[in-house]
Order: structure tokens, then sequence, then C-alpha cells
């Protein structure tokens, strides 16, 4: 064993570990899920147990975001591990530092954490420096779009014979999708003949949902959708498949491959340009409209975004994905 993976119980890293044992030797790998708050004690003890026991043999150790206080604290007291610890970063664990508002010694204890880790993993460079910025830290960059939850995936391109335009808000119903922003940004073409889709089925609470829904439908009334009922994989994408143009008001990066799902089926796309993935899309070549300078309702040249497929398909392909793990495990 060689490698020691330490990630929550998601599809996305289920998915993770099925990918690794398909096309690595699976017995060079060990995967761990560390236990929720208010697990009980036992279990947190057996965890510590066989993070030390696979920790110390392990060459390097994966950790699949690094949200989980006890896991920040575990690190903090065995602090040798950080030396061969790589953070994979899901994003929220890195953007949780701008929500700080009272002082805590525990943020004493995730700087030292996150800053001292061997390696940083992620799709954006962007986040890397702010890693840099936060945490002062002297870590290796490496580059991976990480999951096979974001590789290309070849969808049929619908052209759905309709009259009006379908537009898609957000991707979740929590707040930071800023719903209320896009609706007051999108209410002077209350007029036009346009359905808008307002994904509401996971991440948010009733409370929050009502009050985008209520505004919603007193801007647009029957034109506003709120999307209630959480899709199986494939419904979804043949929902994504169905839009012209899809609007993301995120202040951070998220949804990730959400994203690059719709720029592989040719959507238009709008973003902000302060989110460290607008600059990252930019940089591979890939076309995104501006949030911050929304005017109109724009779709983009077909040609556009058929360049825009092409560049998805060509840096997310599977063969990509293995290579770039290679070159971590290996490096």
């Amino acid at each position: 064993m060689k490698y020691l993976h330490i990630g929550p119980n998601s599809k996305i890293y289920i998915d993770y570990i099925k990918f690794i044992e398909e096309n690595f030797d699976e017995k060079e790998h060990k995967f761990l899920y560390p236990k929720e708050n208010g697990k009980s004690l036992i279990e947190n003890i057996f965890f510590i147990i066989k993070f030390m026991i696979y920790g110390l043999r392990a060459k390097k150790i994966f950790i699949h975001g690094l949200f989980n206080k006890k896991m920040i604290t575990f690190l903090y007291i065995f602090r040798f591990f950080l030396k061969k610890s790589y953070w994979i970063m899901w994003g929220g664990d890195l953007y949780s530092y701008n929500d700080r508002k009272e002082k805590s010694f525990f943020y004493n204890i995730e700087d030292y954490v996150k800053g001292n880790m061997k390696g940083y993993i992620s799709y954006i460079k962007g986040e890397f420096k702010l890693v840099q910025e936060y945490f002062k830290t002297k870590g290796k960059f490496y580059s991976s779009f990480t999951y096979p939850s974001n590789l290309y995936k070849k969808n049929e391109v619908r052209k759905e014979k309709k009259d009006e335009l379908w537009i898609q808000i957000g991707n979740s119903a929590d707040p930071s999708n800023n719903h209320f922003e896009i609706l007051e940004k999108l209410s002077k073409f209350k007029n036009m003949n346009i359905k808008i889709f307002c994904i509401l089925s996971y991440g948010g609470n009733e409370v929050y949902n009502k009050k985008v829904i209520d505004k919603g439908i007193e801007i647009f009334n029957d034109k506003f959708h709120p999307v209630l009922d959480f899709m199986k994989f494939d419904e979804y994408m043949k929902f994504l498949s169905s839009l012209d143009i899809a609007i993301f008001a995120h202040n951070r990066q998220q949804g990730f491959g959400n994203i690059t799902s719709l720029l592989s089926m040719k959507k238009t796309v709008y973003m902000k340009e302060t989110v460290t993935t607008y600059e990252t899309l930019k940089d591979m070549g890939i076309q995104i409209k501006s949030f911050d300078q929304f005017v109109d309702l724009e779709i983009l040249d077909d040609n556009i975004l058929e360049n825009n497929r092409k560049i998805i398909e060509e840096n997310f392909s599977k063969e990509k994905l293995i290579k770039q793990w290679k070159n971590i495990f290996e490096n």
C-alpha cells in the first residue's frame, strides 16, 4: 500500500474509488471515510487507529475535501503527516475562510494545517493563489480536474423545437447561487417569450426556497419554473441539453462539473468574471458570457459553441485524467 485516501461518503468520492480501481493497481491504494460530527466515540477511535496504521505506511496521503474539524484537529496534533499530505480542494473547504466572523482558536489550527500540506490539487489555478494568500503555503500545486464526475460526456446536443428561450439560473438551492441577483437582472426581460428554470431540489432550506419561488413568480408569473424534485443523472443531463442559456452568479468556484457539462452540450453560459473558474475557462480558450456586463440575453454563435465543446472534449478526457493522477502519484 502506497497511497492513503481520506474522503466523505459521497457519490463523487465513491465514483473516484471505482476509477482508481479500474485504472491503477488497487493494491497500492487504501480508502477511508472520516466519521462526521455526532458519530460514536468508538467509531472515531477506530478511524484514528486505522489512519495511524495506514498513514504511517503510506508514501502519500490524499485528503478529498478538508471540511471535517476533527480531521483538521487530528492533522494538527499529528502534524508529521502533513509533510506527505495532499489537499484536493472542493471549493467550500477553501472559501469557508471568507465566512469567518468571530475570532476562534480553531482558526489558528485550521490555518496551520491548510498551509502546511505537501501538495494542493485543483483544476483552478486561481484557487491555489488563494491558498497562498490565505495560508502562506509553500507547498506545490498539481493541476487536475480530479474526478470522473468532471469527465467529458458525449451527450446528444438537442435542438428543441420551442418558441421560448429556456434559461437555467443557479445549480442548487444554496444561497451562494445569488438567485435574487439573477432574478433582478432578468426582470427587464419579463415580457419576452422565456422560461426560467431554477434548481431548488438540493442544497438549501424550505424558507429560502419559498422566498426565491415567491420572488420568481412575482416577477415572471408562469414563466418561472422552480425545479423541486431531484433528478437522476441521465434525466438531469437530458434537462440540461434542452436549455439555451445557463446563468451562474456565484462569488466563488462552484458547480464546475455542471458548467463543463453545459459547455459540452454547446450551451451559452454566463458567469461572474471574479470567479476563479471564469479565468480558468478563458485561459483554455473557452468563450463565456460575463454576468457582470450583462445587458442582453445573447446566445453565442454556433461556431463558438462548437469550439467550446471541442475544448472541453480535449481537456476533460479519461486518458487525460489518468495521466494527471499518474503524475500526482509518481511525481
